[in-house]
């Protein structure tokens, strides 16, 4: 069968800007949400010609619950029509956003997967990355979730924010384990460029630093039973992320909304940020404004590897095709970095803690 199996749909509307934050987002605008809902139904109308059953949606954002339970429902009746059986559908969510009544309903509508943005249960850590979730609040929302029937619950975590000692990432680490999720996405702060943090002049965390946080993560959490199957991305057995893992896999996907990215038969475009001129577009019969790109072989090469080498099964050579440097291979192996199984190729457990310079050493990237 043909045709994108992999749908990402933005919503962008958010109640504040966090610190760290340097997504597409719109801060209020709550009244667009409805001209905004049309405009990606006609999106989606659009691009259907090529997408095929759908095996993962991810609803994320911007605050994907601030569009409410109604207005998310009607989304996800649009594309019930598209979904594969046994389809996995997320959403992310800010635990201040959503109560017992709301999860109950998006549950209802069809979404199969919540990820919850915790970020950290530390109340001066939320403080400085300008959260507005309490602990309690996330706490509340996990058990709500459960509740509401959902099997599979994904928590994100942010480790290396301004003020973070090791005891408090042996707190979070704590917290976390004991609300029990089937996921946990673990994320370093990154200071982005445009962000509130990058322009307080906020450093990231000393390297060395940063290094013994990510281990203590990675061994707290595989001591609890979760498997470390991508760099940042921990599951217990069968809830691994399928979304994530068709990005990973440099599968085709299918963007909608604003800011939103496609990648489709080696050609990837960008719809341009802005509310506004989305709807206005959409409204008016047209295409959103956006950016295309062609990728060539090697764009596309290139591209293989620093994904593939992210997940702890490796990937196949004949698929990735060759690095850059191929007598890289043998010296990484050599010092204990990578492994080759006949046509496969993956990271040691100790080269994932170095992931980054054994790409430079196998690729060049601009």
């Amino acid at each position: 069968m043909s045709g994108v199996r992999h749908l990402y749909v933005h919503l962008p509307f958010c109640a504040s800007r966090c610190g760290y934050c340097a997504f597409v987002v719109e801060v209020g605008a709550l009244g667009a949400r409805d001209a905004y809902l049309d405009a990606l139904t006609a999106e989606l109308g659009q691009e259907a010609g090529r997408l095929g059953p759908l095996e993962t949606v991810y609803l994320g954002g911007g605050t994907p619950t601030l569009m409410r339970p109604r207005r998310l429902a009607r989304l996800l009746d649009g594309l019930r029509p598209r979904l594969a059986e046994g389809a996995e559908v997320s959403m992310e969510a800010n635990p201040e956003t959503v109560d017992g009544a709301a999860l109950r309903a998006l549950r209802a509508a069809g979404v199969t997967r919540l990820s919850l943005g915790v970020q950290s249960f530390r109340p001066h850590l939320l403080g400085a990355l300008d959260r507005l979730a309490t602990p309690d609040q996330a706490r509340d929302a996990f058990r709500c979730a459960r509740a509401a029937g959902f099997e599979d619950i994904s928590i994100d975590l942010i480790f290396g924010i301004p003020g973070q000692t090791p005891a408090d990432l042996e707190a979070d680490l704590a917290d976390a384990l004991a609300l029990g999720p089937d996921h946990v996405s673990w994320y370093e702060l990154e200071i982005k460029p445009g962000s509130a943090l990058a322009r307080r002049g906020t450093r990231a965390m000393d390297e060395d630093e940063g290094a013994d946080a990510y281990r203590r993560i990675v061994e707290g959490l595989e001591a609890a039973g979760y498997a470390w199957y991508e760099t940042a991305n921990f599951a217990r057995p069968g809830h691994e992320c399928r979304h994530s893992l068709a990005y990973w896999g440099a599968a085709d996907y299918l963007g909608l909304g604003v800011g939103a990215v496609s990648t489709v038969d080696g050609v990837r475009w960008r719809n341009a940020p802005g509310v506004g001129r989305y709807t206005a577009a959409l409204a008016a019969g047209g295409p959103p404004p956006r950016t295309r790109e062609p990728l060539d072989a090697d764009d596309r090469r290139r591209e293989r590897w620093m994904l593939g080498l992210r997940l702890a099964r490796g990937m196949d050579l004949a698929w990735a095709g060759p690095p850059d440097h191929p007598g890289a291979l043998d010296r990484l192996a050599a010092a204990g970095l990578l492994r080759r199984d006949h046509d496969a190729v993956a990271l040691t457990r100790e080269g994932r803690f170095v992931q980054n310079a054994i790409l430079h050493e196998l690729m060049e990237y601009a």
